[in-house]
């Protein structure tokens, strides 16, 4: 008798709880779980490069990759075909192009579908009903993504028809609160995941300006130009010349790694903090 086929998946994950649920609901039916991280210049750790990210890492047994999509990234932020949210947040754009990739990605690594540990009702701009329906057919994964912790009150996909997950064993949380997702990890014995945080950088209104600014000021925009963004205080001196200037000592230290600007400033002989000067003259 042959041996039954172990299905695979490629569960999207920021490192939040619930995507570790997602990954642990999904093991606990024996399906072989890969974590897919998304990575590019506003969701890689503080004073850190791009270079700097590791390949893979370990989180909670599973194995995470990181894929760099900065260079696709830069478009859509530019120019969302579905407009910003809040603040310079292109969320259902943003969406679109990391399950597009995710869908690249399933032959190489031979996976069978895609999941993420998205609640319905959780973030307003995205998962809603309307727009999870308008990024699964825009990003071509009609059927092919399930959302363990929600999948119960969304139309069953193509693992759940197929039986290659028991809808039976997946779940029907919504909205905004914690307490379930809480309870479930004290279940699965998880300790090792971050608090809620304040969300992504593009959504705070204070990044709004800084962003604005850079590209009313420069032409061709390149990733280092939105990673300064995140760094230090910023004076536009004239339509051609923009100075940053680090605020702390960690802050001096990065900016000494990242090439940015024509005309790096070190104060060596009194303290004082360590400045970019960008000069199109």
């Amino acid at each position: 008798m042959s041996e039954a086929k172990k299905y695979k998946a490629l569960v999207l994950t920021s490192g939040g709880l619930d995507s570790i649920l997602a990954m642990h609901i999904l093991a606990k039916q024996n399906i072989e779980v890969i974590g897919i991280h998304m990575v590019t210049w506003f969701n890689i750790p503080r004073y850190t490069l791009l270079e700097d990210q590791p390949d893979f890492y370990i989180s909670n047994g599973f194995k995470v990759y990181n894929i760099d999509v900065s260079e696709d990234y830069t478009p859509i932020l530019l120019n969302p075909s579905y407009g910003y949210g809040t603040s310079v947040n292109p969320c259902i754009d943003c969406k679109i192009l990391f399950f597009s990739k995710a869908k690249e990605l399933l032959g190489k690594y031979d996976a069978d579908f895609i999941a993420t540990g998205e609640v319905i009702g959780q973030r307003p701009m995205t998962q809603n009903p309307q727009a999870m329906r308008l990024i699964e057919r825009k990003s071509g994964l009609e059927g092919l993504l399930l959302r363990p912790l929600s999948a119960k009150l969304l139309t069953p996909t193509i693992p759940e028809k197929k039986g290659w997950v028991d809808r039976e064993k997946l779940y029907d949380i919504a909205g905004r609160g914690r307490k379930r997702q809480i309870e479930m990890a004290k279940k699965f014995g998880i300790t090792d995941y971050p608090s809620p945080a304040g969300g992504c950088i593009l959504t705070e209104k204070s990044f709004a300006p800084r962003f604005y600014d850079l590209i009313k000021h420069t032409n061709n925009v390149s990733i280092n130009d939105f990673l300064v963004l995140r760094y230090g205080r910023h004076f536009r001196l004239s339509k051609k010349a923009k100075l940053v200037i680090g605020k702390n000592f960690e802050e001096n230290e990065f900016l000494k790694r990242l090439e940015w600007g024509n005309l790096k400033i070190d104060l060596t002989d009194i303290p004082g903090p360590y400045c970019l000067f960008e000069w199109d003259g």
